[in-house]
Formats: structure tokens, sequence, C-alpha cells
């Protein structure tokens, strides 16, 4: 996929993007927070099924405010898009849910299923070191859930990381070696994980996560 250029204070051009299964998947080289971008599409009325990706951040968000380290060109940043029609109480299982999916989807392209391990509510593990973070925001218009934006950092080709990291961390370069999968297969795994279990998690979010959480290893 093509990266196009933006401006980390410009705002996005709102034209269709290409398409991914369900997805509408638009690339661009850097913006502040893929998060805060996308939440501008949705603000100008952008519908479901949007996915924002850039090839680095200056300012990548994680949870609790921490910043998630996004080097240019080497890990997958990304933010989706959704409107889904939730009750208040069923928002924190989109955070496990999207930890589940992401888990999935790592867990095809890394062979092993028994290497990854989830750390509630947001964090996706590889041989015990930190691979994956998700970050969940929701927008309110009258007491109703207007949109979902659902930001996710994998360390795909990263070979080093800062000092002073919460946790330790890894990247699917240094667990995999010359077979690590592209951003773009891990972006494609985690977009069909996503489109495949989305409708039956949004009509009954406990029981989906009840469900699936079965065989994942929690940290």
């Amino acid at each position: 996929m093509a990266l196009k250029s933006s401006s980390p204070t410009k705002p996005l051009d709102a034209a269709p993007a290409p398409r991914l299964g369900r997805w509408r998947v638009r690339w661009i080289a850097q913006t502040d927070s893929t998060n805060t971008a996308l939440k501008a599409l949705a603000q100008s009325g952008a519908p479901a099924w949007q996915c924002l990706c850039a090839a680095a951040q200056t300012a990548g968000r994680g949870q609790y405010g921490r910043t998630w380290h996004s080097p240019p060109g080497v890990g997958l940043y990304c933010s989706l898009l959704l409107r889904p029609a939730l009750a208040p109480d069923a928002l924190p299982h989109v955070a496990t849910f999207a930890g589940l999916m992401v888990c999935r989807a790592l867990a095809s392209l890394v062979g092993d299923g028994a290497r990854l391990g989830v750390k509630l509510p947001n964090d996706v593990f590889l041989d015990g070191r930190k691979v994956a973070g998700i970050l969940v925001e929701a927008d309110w218009r009258q007491e109703r859930l207007s949109f979902l934006i659902v930001g996710i950092g994998v360390n795909v080709g990263q070979t080093s990381f800062p000092d002073g990291l919460r946790h330790p961390a890894t990247s699917l370069r240094l667990a995999l070696g010359e077979a690590a999968p592209t951003r773009e297969a891990v972006l494609q795994g985690i977009l069909e994980a996503f489109a495949e279990g989305w409708d039956a998690f949004a009509a009954m979010p406990a029981q989906f996560v009840k469900t699936h959480r079965e065989g994942i290893v929690y940290l």
C-alpha cells in the first residue's frame, strides 16, 4: 500500500479510501496520533469501518496518558472507527475484544499461540514481552455512543527500544527473525479478525468475551 504524506495538523481528506474487506484503509506518512486524526474524520461524519495507518506518529498515545514509541517505518500504528449501539456497561469489553482479536491475528502469524498472552485490559505479550498495545476512546452525544476509536500499535520491525519502558518490549522481528511478517500482513490479519468477530461481539459483548477468553494465556 502506498504511503501518502500528511501534516500532523492538517485535516485528513475524507475521500473514500481503498477497501480491505469491510474496511476502508488509508495509509499516511506521519501524524501526531492516528486516534486523534481518525477522531477528526469521525466528528466530520465519516462512516464506520474506517482504518487509518501511519508510518510514524509524533505523539502516539497509550493507556493512562502514556506515550507509544512510534519510530518511522518499523511498527504498525493504526486506528479503527466503529459506530456500534453499545450500552455504557459494555464499553470495558471493547478493549478486551480488541486484545483477543490482535492476539488471534498474531498467533496465526507467529505459528504458536502458546507464545502469546494478554495482560488486561490492553496489552499483548509475545515470549513474555510486550508486542502490542490498544487504546479505546469513546465519543458520546446526548448520552448516546456516537463512535469508538480503537487504536492499535504493534511492534513489527523494531530491533531496539528506548530505556524506561513500563514493560520489557519485543517485536515480531526480534522474535521471528527473517520470518517476521510485514506491517501490511499484520494489518490484514487484525482487520480480518475484527471483521469476523465484531457482529457477534456487538450483539452480546460480555458473552463473546467470556467464550473467546478460553484458551488465552492471561498475564
